[in-house]
């Protein structure tokens, strides 16, 4: 193969020969290799605007993109910049990221010093980008969505339930007895607490009975213990709260009424149980409830839920789920309740277990649950046959963390509700959360059916804010668009009039319709760092800046008939979705222009595309290259190729790095160079013809983060001209 040697750019650093008019370098005399001479064609080409029929094309403008700090300072890129091209494109230093600090405060003083050296040179600016999800400021903009505060007066108290057994609303118990104590109790329905019949005096240690365990307390802080308690006569109940090794110990009186009995303590220990005991007490003693709770500022307390679909009448529910023997684990059932409620979920629990956990039921939350998130849990149940069930704490189903949670249920054939509330504990949350209530089903010798309905599961939070609503989230996103937009008009000062107004709003995909909208949740990849004001905005993320954008452009003193938006996009000429993404951000204009009001001036596309050495490749990209054009003319819009620059691949479309591309294979880009030129003065009617941008000047450099190593530029890093240069001013003059 003739001309097949390989040619390094940075080798050709020290001679200056080959573009010596782009670097205003001397020529000097020197013997020239051929890989040199090769390259000499080059000098006889102008400045590329020089090539532009203006008769032809009035209205086409040849654009490039730059470092803004370069072309202020005045580097080489400036030079080569008002040497070559009409237009020019800032790279990063008019994003929202580049400008808005973490305190949102904006700096526009690059900005206004570009516009002003602009000026000086007659060189116009293309706007890039007033809306985007990328270099955003995500502090700043979450913030401004934060919950809001709340004023709370700092003197004022409010009384936090830490832990509560209501015995009026729950039909179990969940404490420790002695099994000759424990005979004596039971839960009394009638009057709604719990019972214990003590028949003849003894020591008060002789019956006594942790009435709360594990309680959510912590040393040294204050607490109120309430017990609504009653007996058949007047007595005292001793009471402890702590653990074995310690706790205050206190006196409860009561007498035959129903009295709340009170009692201030501070916690000797980071949590424990309320340990009561009775035997001096002859007679019937009945607790309603023990809480014990303590004061603090006020704060906004919002439960969120952990669950969604725990009415059956809304259908299944991923968060319950039914374990038998050998079957694993299934979404509960939705059934017909036999005894006509309506619908219910129903677990299955199967006859002579093994053990009491063979079948379980489980209340999933969508949320790990970590030690001292507050919860609360509540639903109605009920079983074909009278069981008790007991309730673990479990990562995952079946992970199991501790043997107590929400209490043990006294099932009965009639509907009951059970309701708790408390901190998950360090016991429960261990091997890094709970997540799931496990309900042990199998405690009897019959099989049959747990039935259950109306089940929340929550998650407390406490703090001095509130969750704004997603019309508050919108408003607040509308008026810091309005003050980004003002504020880059206002530095602006009417002189950059074409913007690239939203910028790569299209995903890819769902194949086979129109493409929806990027949104954080549909992206694959880390979008810690993103902003997508659609997902506050919806559709409207596109009117709202451009709405923003004509107003206080004209009120800077821009003509309103120069203002020129622009929707861009890459991937616009793709050929693996037929231009699908093309197809689909036409359809989304028509969308926002429906409302009759929203103007779009043209269409951008990006184009960073590669030449192939692989033909059915390289024919089928041209193919809709070709397509891309012919649906952006139909549109009856500008087009402008925004950011175009050209790689190389080898037949199995692998990327080839600069240092590797040999002659042949630069010319053979310098031919795609000109025919995509040629493409667009053909294709593209004179009126849309708004221009081209050739985005990247220099070759990437091998460090760089766009396209490092790739030789996608118009001259190499020490501005020599390449053949792409000359491929590229070739289409422009002949069309």
């Amino acid at each position: 193969m003739k001309n097949n040697q390989k040619i390094s750019m940075m080798a050709l650093a020290g001679i200056v020969l080959a573009g010596c008019a782009d670097s205003n370098i001397d020529l000097y005399q020197v013997d020239k290799p051929q890989s040199i001479a090769d390259y000499e064609y080059l000098d006889a080409y102008g400045s590329l605007k020089e090539y532009i029929d203006r008769g032809k094309h009035p209205g086409f403008l040849l654009g490039s993109g730059v470092s803004a700090t370069d072309y202020i300072n005045k580097t080489l890129a400036y030079r080569v910049t008002n040497a070559n091209f009409d237009q020019m494109t800032a790279g990063n230093e008019m994003k929202y990221a580049s400008i808005v600090a973490d305190d949102g405060t904006m700096n526009f003083s690059t900005v206004e010093a570009f516009v002003e050296a602009a000026r000086g040179a007659g060189m116009q600016i293309y706007g890039h980008t007033l809306c985007w999800h990328e270099q955003q400021n995500v502090k700043w903009l979450n913030s401004l969505i934060a919950p809001r505060e709340m004023d709370v007066d700092p003197g004022q108290k409010d009384e936090v339930v830490d832990y509560t057994m209501d015995y009026s609303k729950a039909t179990s118990y969940s404490f420790w007895a002695p099994d000759e104590v424990k005979a004596n109790i039971s839960i009394n329905p009638a009057d709604g607490c719990f019972e214990l019949v003590n028949s003849e005096a003894s020591d008060n240690w002789m019956v006594q009975y942790h009435v709360a365990n594990e309680v959510p307390i912590v040393k040294d802080k204050a607490y109120k213990l309430k017990i609504m308690v009653r007996g058949t006569g007047e007595g005292i109940l001793s009471c402890k709260v702590g653990d074995w090794g310690g706790g205050p110990e206190f006196k409860v009186p009561f007498s035959t009424e129903w009295e709340e009995q009170v009692i201030d303590f501070t916690s000797q220990t980071d949590g424990g149980f309320v340990l009561l005991q009775s035997g001096q007490f002859v007679g019937t003693l009945q607790i309603r409830y023990v809480e014990i709770s303590h004061l603090e500022t006020p704060v906004m307390k919002v439960y969120y839920p952990l669950i969604s679909g725990g009415d059956a009448e809304d259908g299944e529910c991923d968060g319950l789920i039914s374990r038998m023997p050998g079957l694993g684990d299934s979404p509960a059932k939705v059934v017909d309740d036999p005894e006509g409620t309506g619908k219910v979920y129903a677990a299955e629990y199967n006859s002579n277990p093994a053990e009491t956990y063979d079948a379980q039921f489980f209340i999933k939350s969508n949320t790990v649950l970590n030690e001292g998130d507050r919860v609360r849990v509540s639903f109605r149940y009920r079983c074909t046959d009278a069981r008790n069930i007991d309730t673990q704490a479990h990562g995952a189903p079946g992970e199991y963390h501790h043997y107590a949670f929400i209490g043990t249920l006294n099932a009965t054939t009639s509907w009951q509700e059970h309701g708790w509330t408390g901190a998950i504990t360090a016991d429960q949350a261990k091997d890094g959360g709970c997540q799931s209530i496990a309900f042990n089903l199998s405690s009897a010798p019959t099989g049959g059916f747990f039935y259950i309905d109306d089940v929340k599961f929550e998650i407390e939070k406490s703090a001095n804010s509130i969750e704004l609503t997603p019309e508050e989230k919108s408003q607040v996103l509308t008026d810091e668009m309005e003050r980004w937009v003002k504020g880059m008009m206002e530095a602006t000062k009417g002189y950059v009039t074409a913007w690239d107004v939203v910028n790569e709003a299209i995903s890819g995909g769902p194949w086979g319709q129109r493409y929806d909208l990027q949104h954080a949740a549909t992206e694959s990849g880390d979008v810690s760092n993103k902003f997508y004001w659609q997902d506050y905005l919806g559709d409207n993320f596109a009117r709202v800046p451009i709405r923003f954008a004509r107003q206080y452009f004209e009120e800077n003193g821009g003509n309103p008939a120069d203002l020129k938006l622009f929707i861009n996009d890459y991937n616009l000429e793709s050929d693996w979705d037929d231009n699908q993404k093309l197809k689909s951000l036409i359809q989304w204009i028509e969308q926002w222009e429906s409302d009759g009001v929203t103007k779009i001036d043209g269409i951008g596309s990006q184009m960073h595309i590669s030449y192939h050495l692989n033909p059915a490749t390289q024919r089928s990209k041209e193919e809709h290259i070709v397509k891309m054009f012919k649906l952006m003319a139909e549109t009856g819009k500008l087009v402008r190729i925004t950011e175009l620059d050209m790689g190389i691949c080898d037949e199995n479309g692998n990327s080839i790095k600069t240092a590797d591309v040999t002659l042949e294979q630069h010319k053979l880009m310098a031919e795609h160079y000109k025919w995509i030129v040629g493409k667009y003065f053909e294709i593209v009617p004179v009126a849309q013809q708004y221009g081209i941008c050739h985005w990247a000047q220099t070759d990437s450099p091998d460090d760089s983060g766009w396209r490092g190593g790739e030789p996608i530029g118009l001259w190499n890093l020490d501005f020599q001209r390449k053949p792409a240069y000359g491929g590229f001013a070739d289409g422009l003059k002949e069309n």
